[in-house]
Order: C-alpha cells, then sequence, then structure tokens
C-alpha cells in the first residue's frame, strides 16, 4: 500500500508539473518578413512576409503590423543575417518603427520546434522509469537478503 501511494503521489506530481507549463511559449506579437520572398506572406517564420524592398517593408509595417496587430516585434530575415524592429505605437494616429537593430545569424527561437510540455513530458517519463527501476532494484536485494 505504501509503494502504490508513492508512485500515486509521483505521478500526480509530474501531472501538476506538466500542467503548469503554457502550451504556447511564443510571444504575441513577434512577426518574421524575408529579403527572399516576393510576394504574400502570412509572417510565421514558416511563411515571412514578403520584403525584398523598402516599399514592402512599409507595407508590411504599416498594413499589417500597426493596422491589424498594433504593433509588435519584426525580424527582418536575410540570407546570413537578421535585422530586428521594434514597432509600437506613439499616440493613437503614429504608429512607427521605434529601434532597429542588425544580428548576424538567424533570429532567437528558430530552432528545433519542439513543444516545452513534451519535454517535460519526456524527463518526467524517464524520472517515473527510473524510480521504478528502483523500486525493482531494492526488491530483488530484498529477496536476495531473505
Amino acid at each position: 500500500m505504501k509503494k502504490f501511494r508513492n508512485i500515486l503521489l509521483i505521478a500526480v506530481f509530474a501531472v501538476m508539473l506538466v500542467g503548469m507549463v503554457p502550451t504556447a511559449v511564443n510571444a504575441a506579437g513577434t512577426f518574421y518578413c524575408s529579403t527572399s520572398v516576393t510576394t504574400g506572406g502570412t509572417g510565421t517564420l514558416s511563411d515571412p512576409w514578403a520584403c525584398s524592398d523598402a516599399t514592402q517593408l512599409d507595407t508590411v509595417i504599416n498594413d499589417q503590423i500597426c493596422d491589424l496587430y498594433s504593433g509588435g516585434d519584426l525580424y527582418q530575415l536575410f540570407p546570413n543575417s537578421y535585422r530586428y524592429h521594434v514597432v509600437s505605437w506613439y499616440s493613437t494616429t503614429d504608429c512607427r518603427v521605434t529601434a532597429t537593430y542588425d544580428y548576424a545569424g538567424y533570429p532567437p527561437s528558430t530552432g528545433v520546434d519542439l513543444a516545452t510540455p513534451y519535454v517535460i513530458g519526456i524527463v518526467a517519463l524517464v524520472g517515473v522509469g527510473l524510480v521504478a527501476a528502483g523500486y525493482v532494484i531494492l526488491r530483488r536485494r530484498k529477496q536476495v537478503a531473505v
């Protein structure tokens, strides 16, 4: 009975731990546009807006980010670097780029798309497996000692 209680407590703790992690870890208001895309896009990393010239970039900022989303962070992707634009409202009629930074490499959080709850769930399962293996070893030691 005590063994069952310990396993139940571990299972409840694992479920609570997974439940505390939000299912969506990406911040709202993060958008992407690419200089290698010529038309269209939805603003996501997998389907960035087209911003191969200054006119397209202005269209993305004014017609998409300001008008539809009320500001946000825009990552303008180049072949080997990216430019980070902060788009925000100054007043009720003035939305503009408040800061721009150039970086080498790729934007943050653009690596392997593996949801955090899956990672925590895998770690919890490995932990439960290790605890179960410990119980099996303890049980065998008690049988050998008798």
